[in-house]
């Protein structure tokens, strides 16, 4: 939905019962359209933004299976939701609506509470499917993880060998809050811009953390060498920051992801050996050292 009222297209050849069912919409804050039959729906949906349909299955020209084909065939069309209103009691009917893709299905005469808590629950979806989108638009995902998820994808991936680099600052408990949140910003800006520049995924954790991977979400040959070259320019920056210690594991192994939208933000989330072994090295490095595992480092001696 956007800032302005919900915008619902009514389909129906009735003409008593478009005017019926667009004067109660009306009532309930929505702004309607009206088409008399499937050939001017399609019409009316490809001239405006529409929020949620509201067809008919019995029409002239085009009944409400081929509109809804139509929409839900069409990539700029098929993310509006559309409820079947129609008198064919009938479950086949309700069965072939729903694998076309229609969000719900009401049989005539329909109940106008039970009508408008539909309507209710596929605005609200919508807007959740709207927000999501525009959040994977923003660039808050990568950018390979984002077009999966834009084309509906569900985004899990298994990686059989990457390697992970996981940063700890110290020292931040001794700061000011306001000056130790000076420092991370800066620190993971200049780690998330190196992270770009060597194609590796990075990611801020909690407590002062953060997590490297190169090898996952997209595979990449090199990774341990990537990874090693990215941690040494990590710790050069870091030496610049008074009053704060960085403490580096590096470790190589298999590694999971997904995108978890548990959360207002939708979020890459990876996890596997090879992040837990980099964080065990990390939490025993000496300040300003780079510890890395056999694994990783017979990956480092080969390159």
């Amino acid at each position: 939905m956007t800032a302005a009222e919900p915008l619902i297209l009514v389909v129906d050849d009735n003409e008593m019962n478009r005017d019926m069912l667009s004067r109660r919409l009306e009532r309930q804050g929505y702004r309607a359209l009206v088409a008399e039959d499937g050939a001017q729906a399609l019409e009316l949906v490809a001239a405006h933004d529409f929020d949620l349909v509201l067809l008919d299955i019995m029409m002239p020209r085009l009944n409400g299976y081929q509109v809804l084909e139509h929409i839900k065939s069409d990539e700029r069309l098929r993310h509006i939701p559309v409820i079947m209103i129609s008198a064919v009691d009938d479950l086949d009917s309700v069965v072939k609506c729903i694998e076309m893709g229609a969000e719900d299905y009401l049989f005539k005469p329909f109940n106008p509470i039970l009508l408008k808590a539909r309507i209710n629950a596929s605005l609200e979806k919508k807007r959740l499917r709207d927000r999501e989108q525009q959040l994977l638009a923003g660039g808050l995902l990568p950018a390979p993880v984002a077009e999966r998820a834009r084309r509906g994808e569900r985004v899990t991936d298994t990686f059989p060998e990457a390697t992970a680099l996981v940063a700890r600052v110290g020292g931040l408990n001794n700061l000011a809050p306001e000056t130790a949140a000076d420092v991370l910003n800066d620190l993971f800006d200049t780690f998330h811009a190196l992270a770009a520049q060597y194609g590796v995924y990075g990611i801020e954790s909690p407590g002062g953390v953060y997590v490297a991977v190169s090898g996952a979400p997209v595979p990449q040959e090199h990774h341990a060498r990537q990874i090693s070259t990215l941690a040494r320019e990590m710790r050069d920056g870091a030496q610049e920051k008074a009053g704060i210690t960085l403490h580096i594991g590096i470790h190589t192994g298999p590694v999971q992801g997904a995108v978890l939208t548990s959360s207002a933000l939708p979020r890459y989330i990876v996890w596997g050996e090879a992040i837990t072994g980099a964080d065990e090295l990390c939490h025993t490095a000496p300040a300003g050292t780079i510890q890395i595992s056999p694994e990783a480092s017979e990956l480092l001696g080969q390159s």
